[in-house]
């Protein structure tokens, strides 16, 4: 009798055991499919392609309004050059995938991915995938012009800061 009963606990730990792991499965594919339809791939390499442009081009040395020496100059486009690749490929998505994966699967019951999954292959879900780079991009736009409008009060600040060191 003992036996029997430690034979189907057995059979239903296991049982249970599998249940979990189809539950996990299923919802790992669902975030993945999310992944897909939302083109979260994409965002994240144009995304980091936007912020290494905006390193590269000096832009806070323009707001600030310093201009590096021919040396500096040229030290700073190898630092960023080493930088910029040590950004890409620590944080590739073959890198980041798992993780955003786990994270994404931990926030999100399968239901709500269903949803999810739903709002970003239906027209209005595609439509703000598809608008999403430009709005972006006008959204950066307004953000410059925002600092460029307090440009003189952070120079000045720079400037006092720099003050007492000389």
């Amino acid at each position: 009798m003992k036996r029997n009963s430690l034979f189907l606990s057995g059979i239903l730990i296991c049982a249970a055991v599998s249940a979990v792991r189809a539950d996990e499965a299923s919802k790992t594919a669902k975030v993945e499919e999310f992944f897909k339809v939302s083109h979260t791939e994409q965002i994240l390499t144009q995304g980091m392609a936007m912020m290494l442009s905006q390193a590269k081009s000096g832009m806070i040395q323009k707001m600030l309004d310093v201009t590096p020496t021919p040396e500096q100059a040229k030290a700073n486009d190898e630092l960023q050059d080493k930088l910029a690749a040590i950004l890409t490929r620590t944080l590739s998505w073959e890198k980041l995938k798992p993780a955003y994966v786990k994270l994404y699967a931990g926030a999100y019951t399968e239901e709500e991915l269903d949803g999810i999954v739903a709002f970003y292959k239906s027209p209005a879900g595609q439509a703000l995938i598809s608008n999403s780079p430009s709005i972006m991009a006008k959204a950066n736009e307004i953000v410059q012009q925002q600092l460029a409008s307090a440009m003189p009060e952070i120079q000045k600040l720079m400037r006092d800061a720099e003050a007492p060191k000389k």
